[in-house]
């Protein structure tokens, strides 16, 4: 089984997937954790999904607050995403975010956030999965995203044409 785990690591490693940041809050500061598992799950009524590790602090924070923001990064918002991808250090993300109605957190210069409530809670394994009820979208400019693939950050070459 050990054998199988590593090879679903390194086949998900290949999937390249669009970089977001869900933002919660902890101690009354905005909380930022880097997230890949995310996707739109149904547009009536507007909900989206995002797994997090069951154990992260993040997780404990969204049961606790009831809602969570979603930050679709851009290609240059790699610092941030940095940030909230390191291992078993505090995610206070007050230098990456602007606040909205006082508890509404979004990264700066994000191409779009996503306000959420939180409609629906699952355990899956080692990770819960969140359903968000979307309660508002804020877009910012249309710009390249971030990518991550193969364990690392980077951007999508638009000037490419088939």
């Amino acid at each position: 089984m050990h054998e199988v785990k590593d090879r679903f690591r390194e086949s998900m490693s290949r999937l390249a997937t669009g970089v977001t940041i869900v933002m919660t809050e902890m101690d009354g500061r905005p909380w930022g954790l880097t997230v890949s598992a995310c996707c739109s799950l149904s547009m009536e009524p507007p909900l989206i999904l995002v797994s997090l590790a069951t154990k992260a602090a993040s997780t404990q924070a969204i049961i606790n607050n009831d809602r969570f923001s979603v930050s679709i990064l851009a290609e240059d918002q790699i610092e941030a995403a940095k940030s909230g991808a390191k291992p078993g250090t505090p995610k206070f993300f007050e230098h990456f975010v602007e606040t909205q109605d006082g508890f509404n957190y979004e990264v700066k210069n994000a191409l779009a956030t996503i306000h959420c409530k939180v409609e629906n809670t699952i355990p899956a394994g080692d990770h819960t999965i969140f359903i968000g009820l979307v309660k508002n979208v804020v877009l910012g400019e249309s710009k390249s995203p971030l990518l991550h693939f193969n364990r690392q950050f980077g951007a999508f070459n638009t000037s490419v044409k088939s």
